[in-house]
Parts: structure tokens; C-alpha cells; sequence
């Protein structure tokens, strides 16, 4: 059956308006908003009351319910805070998907001078290059550059953690969901065999662009 031409004339006109929206907001919006408040490392509320998860990124976690606060959790959130001070910030896109389920933005968060906190965050080694299938892939790529700079010079956290107990055990990444697990876990051994990646420290699991798993915590506790 053929299409008459009204209907594909709206249809095309619609795929257009989708396309141009798409397109405005990967430019990033006008910086007009800045931060009102930093609840950690990588997530943001800013004046107008958005609540924006830096995409592509991610921080130890301060304390909350039962879970202690992790080491450099807390400096993570004050580096984060000094970033974007007095800044008017922007919201560039960074994923498929532009809310997360909690109903938070997912954005590449931008500086008025076209700096990436996100890179920031990651180059100061406050925060750490956190992969998803969703997210841009020219984004990931810039961050996992970021992250392995920053573990070469052992910027912030990457110093004393890289010498701590936990750099020297071994991990075992799944290579479909770029999560990485201590090698005693449980969940680990239920990865695929074709999916399964050894690592025998952890800094070989974050050069290779992995992030660890929420489940089997093994990050140091603050002291």
C-alpha cells in the first residue's frame, strides 16, 4: 500500500523536529544555572532545583543508612565543590537516556569556559571513569584518557589507594557490563566464561576502563 503524500510529509517534518531537538541539546543549554549544592562527588542540585548526576563518572560514597563513608568521599565532594563555585553551569548531553531512574539528569556538566567537570573530577582523581552502554562514546573515551593519567601521576585518590591492601588483590571483570568484582566474590563467579576478564591488581582493572561492582564492596572505609 502506498503512503499518500500528507502523511509522509508530517512524518518527515516530525523525524525533523527530533532531530533538531536532539541536536540543541547536545550543544549544551545557555549557562545560566549554577550549583546550589553538592551532595557528593558526582551529583549536583542546582538553583533552579534540578538534580543533575554527572554522567560517565563516579565517586566514593559519604555514609548513608548502614553504609560507612568510603575513603576520599568526602574530599571528593569538596573538590567537586571548589570546581563549580561561583560558576554558572551548563548541561551538555552525555547519554541515550536523559534521567536516570530516580529521576535525576544525566549530563556532561559544563563550565562557563567550556571546561568538563566530569573530566575535571576524574583528572584531579576525585572521581573515577564509570562506563555505560548508554553513555556518548566520544564522552567515554575523553574520561577513561582522563582516568589514566590521572593513575599514572597518582593524582588525589589514586596515591595512597593504589597502596593500600586492596590494589594488590585480584579481580575479575565481566566484560558485557564493564564492571569489575573482587576475585572471592560470589557474583563474580557467575559471569560468563566468555565474558570473564582477570585482573591481578587493581590498577590493572581501572586502566582497562572497568568500574567496580556495587556488590562485594571493597573499598576502604574513611579513617
Amino acid at each position: 500500500m502506498r503512503i499518500k503524500w500528507p502523511f509522509a510529509l508530517l512524518l518527515g517534518l516530525c523525524l525533523l523536529c527530533l532531530c533538531l531537538c536532539k541536536d540543541t541539546w547536545a550543544q549544551a543549554e545557555p549557562a545560566n544555572s549554577a550549583v546550589a549544592r553538592c551532595f557528593d562527588g558526582d551529583t549536583v542540585k542546582l538553583t533552579d532545583r534540578r538534580v543533575v548526576r554527572l554522567a560517565g563518572i563516579d565517586a566514593p560514597e559519604l555514609a548513608h543508612e548502614k553504609i560507612a563513608e568510603q575513603f576520599y568521599a568526602r574530599a571528593a565532594q569538596k573538590e567537586l565543590e571548589s570546581i563549580v563555585t561561583g560558576h554558572k553551569i551548563s548541561l551538555g548531553e552525555a547519554s541515550v537516556h536523559n534521567k536516570d531512574r530516580f529521576g535525576r539528569v544525566i549530563a556532561e556538566l559544563m563550565l562557563e569556559d567550556g571546561q568538563s567537570v566530569c573530566e575535571l573530577m576524574v583528572r584531579r582523581g576525585a572521581a573515577f571513569y564509570y562506563p555505560h552502554k548508554d553513555l556518548l562514546p566520544d564522552l567515554q573515551k575523553r574520561l577513561l584518557e582522563e582516568q589514566i593519567a590521572a593513575i599514572e601521576t597518582r593524582q588525589g585518590m589514586w596515591e595512597e589507594l593504589l597502596a593500600s591492601p586492596v590494589a594488590k588483590m585480584n579481580y575479575i571483570g565481566n566484560r558485557d557490563s564493564l564492571r569489575f568484582f573482587p576475585n572471592d566474590c560470589p557474583q563474580a563467579q557467575k559471569i560468563k566464561p566468555r565474558n570473564r576478564v582477570y585482573f591481578e591488581t587493581l590498577m590493572d582493572a581501572f586502566l582497562a576502563g572497568f568500574a567496580p561492582s556495587r556488590v562485594c564492596p571493597f573499598w576502604p572505609d574513611a579513617r
